[in-house]
């Protein structure tokens, strides 16, 4: 019987929300939070269905990276800074990451390619942009010359 009232809410809802675009606007803004207050009783009544978050992408953190950059344009100077804290975190976390992806490969081919700081250097080298790449070489450079 539960579920059969539940199909007929279902029912009644997405029938009010395939009318909605030819509702009146005058009367269009209150369907609307009528509609979504439904869902959200629903949401309340089925919460411990776990599935249904899961497949809102909840579950998962997802790009972190890119959410905080594009939250940064929003936030004062204060916010910002903790968010450059976070995103530095973040960022420190996936250079780390790939160091230790490059250590691994670089250890099981024991053959190939240079141990130790010199093998460092070229695996940060790689982290780098071309353009960082080349003011890093010119700075070596300048250093080296003195």
């Amino acid at each position: 019987m539960i579920e059969w009232v539940k199909h007929m809410q279902n029912r009644q809802i997405d029938m009010l929300r395939t009318a909605l675009p030819f509702a009146s606007p005058s009367f269009r803004k209150p369907l609307q939070v009528y509609i979504q207050a439904q869902e959200l009783s629903d949401y309340i009544r089925n919460g411990d269905e776990s599935a249904d978050v899961e497949a809102c992408g909840i579950g998962s953190a997802g790009d972190v990276e890119g959410l905080m950059e594009n939250i940064r344009q929003f936030c004062n100077a204060e916010e910002r800074e903790m968010i450059d804290t976070v995103l530095n975190i973040v960022r420190a976390q996936k250079m780390y990451q790939c160091y230790r992806g490059y250590m691994a490969s670089n250890s099981s081919n024991a053959s190939g390619g240079k141990k130790g700081g010199a093998g460092m250097l070229d695996f940060l080298m790689s982290q780098l942009t071309p353009e960082q790449q080349n003011m890093f070489a010119q700075m070596s450079a300048a250093m080296s010359a003195e």
